[in-house]
């Protein structure tokens, strides 16, 4: 039950980050305007995703965090494959490790405001 925990918890943190993504994400345009942007739309979904996978997770929220930012990774990918030559190689390179350093802060965060459990 624990490991089907663990999925859920990765799987709705990318679910709520890519929603982010969808429904905030600025139009595609040229420049740097729209690359500060996008970096930013992105920090901030990939936190809020980190955030959720730490609050699902209840316990280890590091370590599902990380497995965010793996899902992550290789999904840029991915999308740098499927972009070509479209976009410059730094901004999807700077994407991918944007993104799990953002989920992780998202985990920290779950963890500063976490309540602490008495011992009885």
């Amino acid at each position: 039950m624990r490991y089907v925990r663990s999925v859920l918890a990765v799987a709705l943190g990318y679910g709520v980050l890519a929603a982010c993504l969808h429904y905030f994400a600025p139009a595609p345009a040229e420049g740097m305007n729209y690359f500060l942007l996008s970096a930013t739309c992105i920090a901030g979904a990939s936190l809020l995703g980190g955030l959720v996978t730490a609050f699902v997770a209840e316990g280890h929220e590091l370590a599902h965090a990380a497995g965010l930012g793996l899902v992550m990774i290789v999904m840029s990918v991915v999308s740098m494959r499927q972009a070509g030559e479209s976009r410059p190689g730094w901004y999807e390179t700077s994407m991918a490790a944007c993104g799990p350093m953002a989920a992780l802060l998202g985990a920290a965060i779950r963890l500063l405001f976490r309540r602490t459990q008495s011992v009885s």
